[in-house]
């Protein structure tokens, strides 16, 4: 089956994670109440005839209005430079910044992981995962602090590096097209999901945080918490080992995911990183490099040590078997704080997110995939790869929790992004998730964007964030109403 859209990474890095409307001008990103930001005029680029509703414009005249804004960093060197960066592939940007996947220290500044809570968790699993590249700050080497994070399937790539003068964090979103986005079926998951998505790259385009800061991609919701004027940080829930979710061959957990992965994937390699080192990957260089530009604690920290002897006791197959889901009390403890929207969703309980059986089946087409018995086009989504349970998906971060009343669930799907910590002076600020503050207007807009289809760019919640079930969805319109 060919994708009309594509689902979206999340601006934030997981330590990082606008919809465009197909009916409307493509260079507006769709706040979280339908108004709308206008960003540079688009429609000279060659845009797709169907832009993909989850995707930002892209376009080289919003690249020159990042460089317009101003400022001193290290992505700004590469793309506001006199002489235009041509990038056509992951492996030209990875060149323009001076990463060698194959480099014998590889293992020092790449990460791998098999789960994220940020908006690209309806990608990321041992089948489908995540690569971040970092970089310490080494003045006395010429090196700056960066990050690169890259996931097949969004058709984006992440990065995070320091303001010059005033040593702040900056996030920015590259987004590109494939060949495959102006044909008329759209794109498949065969065009996303192999290393066809690495490459044939279109349109590439630099977006900044200050262009996504009213829509649904917004970084600072994860990244400032807090809100304006208070320090922005990196985000790794499982700071302390075994580092639940990560790729680590130390580890019980880590080997599990590498071992799932070279299952489905053998010796292709993903982001230019071979099988071979998938095999010895480590999570230390984002530890390292998250605990040095973040001092503080994480929010709504991911006991590692303890959840996973606690999941173990309940379930001994774990991690390698997750067929019987485990529990954890500590674990438990964190999830209620974010279900009551007091903090981002705390990572799952379990090692894998997969179902066993799917994660069987996605095995064996895939290897026959590999083996050219399956072509792109009919290559399955590797994606529908999570369990079918409900309250699984919820423990997950994929939909809200069955069963809870009106209040509990807009505080789970909507009090994040919509809370009066963050900034008051953009459109989204008119509705806080909270029944006690709503006017009428501000309560018929929510029940029209949330009976609006999940391909519609304005539907609420957005369809890459938590999404709501059929139950949760009527208990929250009939409350609103």
């Amino acid at each position: 089956m060919r994708l009309r859209s594509t689902r979206l990474a999340a601006l934030a890095l997981s330590l990082l994670g606008s919809c465009t409307d197909p009916t409307a001008n493509p260079a507006l990103l769709v706040g979280s109440d339908g108004a709308v930001a206008t960003l540079p005029d688009a429609s000279s680029a060659g845009q797709p005839a169907e832009p993909p509703s989850y995707m930002p414009p892209a376009a080289p005249a919003i690249t020159g209005a990042v460089c317009e804004r101003g400022g001193d960093d290290l992505v700004r060197d590469l793309f506001c430079a006199d002489s235009p960066l041509q990038i056509e592939s992951l492996a030209d940007l990875q060149h323009a910044m001076a990463i060698d996947p194959l480099r014998n220290e590889v293992d020092r500044n790449v990460v791998i992981s098999g789960h994220t809570t940020a908006l690209s968790a309806r990608n990321v699993s041992a089948a489908n995962p995540r690569v971040i590249f970092v970089q310490r700050e080494h003045p006395g080497e010429g090196r700056e602090m960066f990050a690169v994070a890259f996931v097949r399937g969004e058709q984006t790539v992440e990065l995070v590096a320091h303001d010059r003068p005033s040593g702040e964090l900056r996030f920015f979103l590259i987004t590109y097209r494939q060949a495959c986005n102006y044909a008329p079926a759209g794109c498949s998951p065969g065009d996303l999901l192999t290393l066809e998505a690495e490459s044939g790259w279109r349109e590439v385009t630099l977006l900044e945080e200050e262009d996504l800061k009213n829509s649904a991609l917004d970084c600072r919701q994860c990244h400032q918490p807090d809100g304006p004027g208070t320090p922005k940080l990196l985000r790794m829930q499982e700071r302390a080992r075994p580092w639940t979710h990560w790729f680590d061959f130390t580890t019980d957990g880590g080997r599990a995911l590498i071992a799932d992965y070279i299952a489905m994937k053998g010796d292709e390699p993903l982001a230019g990183v071979t099988a071979a080192r998938m095999q010895v990957a480590i999570a230390a260089p984002l530890v390292g490099l998250v605990s040095h530009e973040s001092q503080e604690e994480q929010p709504n920290p991911f006991d590692s040590p303890r959840i996973e002897t606690e999941v173990r006791a309940s379930a001994p197959a774990q991690p390698f078997d997750n067929s019987i889901p485990g529990k954890s009390a500590a674990w438990r403890v964190a999830y209620e704080v974010a279900k009551r929207g007091a903090a981002i969703a705390v990572p799952y309980h379990d090692v894998k997110v997969t179902d066993p059986a799917k994660l069987a089946a996605a095995t064996a087409a895939y290897r026959s995939y590999l083996a050219g018995e399956v072509t792109t086009d009919e290559l399955a989504d590797l994606r529908d790869i999570y369990p079918d349970d409900a309250m699984l998906q919820a423990e997950i971060g994929l939909t809200t929790e069955p069963g809870l009343d009106a209040s509990g669930v807009l505080r789970q799907a909507c009090l994040q992004c919509h809370n009066t910590r963050l900034d008051n002076a953009i459109s989204r600020a008119r509705f806080i998730a909270d029944f006690s503050v709503l006017g009428r207007e501000q309560r018929d807009r929510a029940i029209e964007r949330l009976m609006l289809p999940p391909d519609d760019p304005r539907a609420m919640p957005p369809p890459h964030h938590r999404a709501l079930t059929a139950e949760g969805r009527q208990r929250l319109i009939d409350a609103l109403r």
